[in-house]
């Protein structure tokens, strides 16, 4: 979508209803003008001739020029009659300032949704409502009244914010210009009545001036837009930093309330984010320090971390967030130590980290010297250099030649300054270099976590297959016939019957209807057996007592089918039993669980995790949008923090994770193939077997849609 006319218009048209020139509509144009724009300006008001030296309209319809973007600053209740007026003008896009049309109850709502229509009508492109409007950095254009626009220069650069959030978007702005890190566009979208975050995002992924992307975001409306735009951005190898707001139920219904935007599952949100390679940041500052990381610096191609300071103490606070988050402090290679030594003998000792220590108050060029090493030690995939008090001159001497160095090497390099005020002339230096810099230990830390794994999921994206365990004709079919022939929730031998037909194992078992064909079953099969009453009324077997296990004769099995039949009619008299199930006692083995559930937004989600109390006590579970690739089956795996446990601890085999992997691909094809169909199924217990060993699903439960 060419938002072009929204984002480099040619011409603006200004528009207020007020007797008086409105405050918004005045500061509209004072900000144009202060800001450079240098193109035509069309303010329109009735009780104006003029504004500022500018003719002024009674309205759009008598400028006989084309117009390429309206900013509307009237009261809400007008502001339907200006778009419609703007459509039947053939303007090509409008922002839409004021808040309240989707915020306060049903007639807003409407008056939104009536924008909506009429813009969809004449093809107009909308901002809003309750935007703070875009502000383009490059080309001198802000078609916004924030305050950020009062800063005594804005700062141009590579990096482009889209904020669902107007206050906290432009607040933001001002903090990371404070830090020097310049700005492609800012685009608060307000509302979203016509064009989504998405929308503008798809547009900057195109953009030249742009090479990473902040996303303050609530929430999404259309879920496949989003996806194929997450999709794009890997793509064109353009990282997107998100923060996502209203993780918990208070937050989201706090959120939609005042945009209106369905602000989703927070589990299902984070699963979509790893999915995609989107950066997820928890705290505000977080999204320019990272994105200021991603945008000046190549991405390490590993997590060796090497550290040079004049402070041993901030050494160990680096060393402790870095291991937090995985990476790792190697030792040096021996030619490196060599060269060390040799080029300053009064280290206390020459290793990673690198302590300098009142060295570099005789010796400016120490630290370039030991970063050159360092860059080129093979042990080493980035450098950190973590400076103290250096004050003044002294200062802009020492990063000078830091900054020099760092821009010659291909190696990553980053610097985390530890002094205030009193070095403030080496820190406005780094502000202005290509350097990216830190004041927090931890931001510095998380910003290089976060490009190295940017840099590892670009490197294994083009190497995963799509869900691709395909279903054959007749097993589809069988498949579509046990669906239409069940009732809401399938009995268990019909869900496995689902099961073996996209190819997951299955224990021997058959359904039978007295004790003698029980017997008859179980002599087949081989003991030990077990039974389990098949109902769809009675879903949660072991709470109702019809499951039997370890029945290891023909006495034991008349016992206990009898008592299965009794506890079956005691839980729920009204219950139809459609038989009882024998089933081998399968050997046992790691108890996981793999489900489907069927997202709002997003579809289908597969689940991953160790079953019993991981899961429903803990919490501890992986999701994907399906259909997935192979990689990503293996994530959800690892990213559990159970993992331990299928990898083998405590001198235990280690789980065929394989197999696991194969069931996870097959769940994620059944879930895209007849997600019009199931609402939600999973697979509990799955037991994995050692390496090699494959797996059984010992029992499922599948739920249909709309009660069919």
């Amino acid at each position: 979508m060419d938002l072009s006319s929204l984002l480099k218009p040619q011409s603006i048209a200004i528009v207020s209803f007020a007797e008086y020139f409105s405050r918004i509509g005045e500061n509209l144009l004072k900000t144009l003008v202060n800001q450079g724009y240098r193109r035509t300006i069309f303010p329109v008001n009735v009780g104006h001739e003029e504004v500022d030296g500018i003719r002024c309209y009674p309205s759009l319809s008598d400028i006989h020029s084309e117009i390429d973007a309206v900013l509307v600053a009237v009261p809400e209740e007008a502001v339907p009659q200006v778009i419609e007026e703007a459509g039947r003008k053939k303007v090509k896009s409008a922002i839409i300032y004021p808040s309240g049309l989707s915020e306060q109850g049903v007639e807003a709502g409407s008056s939104q949704e009536q924008i909506a229509a009429t813009a969809n009508k004449y093809d107009l492109l909308i901002c809003g409502p309750n935007s703070a409007g875009i502000v383009n950095f490059h080309d001198n254009i802000a078609l916004s009244f924030s305050q950020i626009l009062d800063l005594p220069q804005l700062i141009p650069g590579n990096i482009a914010f889209v904020s669902q959030s107007s206050s906290l978007g432009e607040t933001l702005i001002n903090r990371a210009q404070d830090k020097g890190i310049g700005i492609s566009y800012f685009i608060s979208t307000g509302n979203e009545a016509v064009l989504e975050s998405s929308d503008y995002i798809e547009y900057l992924l195109h953009d030249s001036h742009t090479s990473v992307i902040i996303w303050l975001m609530k929430g999404i409306k259309n879920a496949d837009k989003f996806l194929r735009v997450a999709d794009l951005a890997l793509e064109k190898k353009k990282p997107i930093v998100v923060m996502k707001v209203g993780s918990t139920a208070l937050g989201r219904k706090e959120s939609s309330f005042h945009t209106g935007s369905k602000t989703g599952s927070d589990p299902v949100y984070e699963a979509i984010f790893r999915q995609k390679g989107m950066i997820r940041v928890a705290e505000p500052d977080e999204l320019y320090d990272t994105a200021s990381m991603l945008a000046k610096n190549s991405f390490p191609k590993g997590n060796r971390i090497g550290i040079i300071t004049n402070t041993i103490g901030g050494a160990v606070i680096l060393l402790d967030k870095l291991s937090e988050l995985g990476m790792v402090i190697p030792e040096l290679t021996y030619e490196t130590v060599q060269e060390l030594s040799n080029t300053a003998n009064t280290f206390s000792l020459a290793r990673n980290p690198l302590n300098l220590t009142s060295q570099i108050i005789n010796d400016a060029l120490i630290f370039p010297k030991s970063l050159g090493l360092f860059t080129r030690d093979k042990n080493l995939d980035a450098v950190i250099v973590a400076i103290s008090m250096v004050e003044g001159e002294q200062s802009k001497e020492m990063v000078s030649h830091i900054i020099k160095t760092a821009e010659l090497l291909k190696k990553p390099t980053v610097i985390w300054w530890l002094g205030g005020s009193l070095s403030g002339q080496g820190i406005q230096m780094l502000k202005e270099s290509s350097v990216p810099f830190f004041t927090s230990p931890d931001h510095c830390a998380k910003a290089l976590e976060a490009s190295f794994r940017y840099s590892q999921f670009l490197e294994s994206h083009g190497d995963g297959r799509a869900a691709c365990i395909s279903i054959s004709s007749s097993f589809r079919r069988r498949i579509e016939l046990i669906l239409e022939n069940s009732e809401h929730i399938l009995t268990e031998d019909q869900g496995k019957e689902i099961l073996s037909a996209c190819g997951i194992s299955v224990p021997s078992e058959k359904l039978s209807k007295s004790p003698v064909e029980a017997k008859k079953i179980a002599n087949e099969i081989g003991y030990p057996v077990a039974l389990k009453i098949i109902s769809p009324q009675i879903v949660h077997k072991t709470e109702a007592g019809v499951l039997e296990l370890e029945i290891g004769n023909e006495r034991e099995l008349s016992l206990a089918y009898r008592r299965v039949l009794d506890n079956a009619k005691k839980y729920n008299p009204r219950a139809e039993i459609k038989g009882v199930l024998v089933q081998e006692m399968v050997k046992p083995g790691v108890e996981v669980i793999v489900g489907v559930v069927q997202d709002a937004q997003f579809g289908p989600m597969v689940m991953f995790g160790l079953g019993g109390i991981f899961v429903e006590v803990l919490r501890d579970f992986s999701l994907r949008h399906a259909p997935f690739k192979e990689r990503d089956a293996w994530s959800m795996i690892r990213e559990i923090k159970g993992y331990p446990v299928l990898e083998g601890v405590r001198g235990g085999s280690p789980c065929d994770l394989s197999a696991i992997v194969r069931v996870l691909m097959s769940v994620s094809q059944l879930a895209i193939d007849f997600q019009d169909f199931i609402s939600s199924m999973d697979i509990n217990p799955l037991v994995v077997y050692p390496e090699g060993g494959g797996v059984k699903a010992l029992d499922c439960l599948f739920v249909k849609k709309n009660g069919e």
